[in-house]
């Protein structure tokens, strides 16, 4: 955590939209200390706008997840690494 981002520690009680929607990345990834999950959590829980945003954070990541598992076709390594094989004999010694 940088020295300019909000700490949840530092306020007390409720955490507000601005610095739960600031921490989501963080939250979905698990990257969080469990007592600050905890505060993003009941914020989600009560609020509806967060949560929609919560919602669709956690779809885009699902969403790329899901396409960067895919693999290129063995063809296609072919011919980069022959491309490369050519480039690298091109370069000046």
């Amino acid at each position: 955590m940088s020295a300019e981002e909000p700490s949840l520690h530092e306020s007390k009680g409720a955490v507000e939209c601005r610095e739960a929607l600031e921490r989501l990345s963080e939250f979905l990834d698990s990257e969080l200390e469990e007592a600050d999950g905890d505060r993003i959590r009941a914020h989600l829980a009560d609020c509806e706008p967060c949560l929609f945003e919560f919602d669709l954070e956690d779809h885009i990541k699902k969403l790329v997840r899901r396409s960067c598992s895919e693999s290129a076709p063995h063809e296609l390594h072919v011919r980069i690494r022959t491309r490369l094989t050519l480039l690298r004999g091109q370069l000046p010694d």
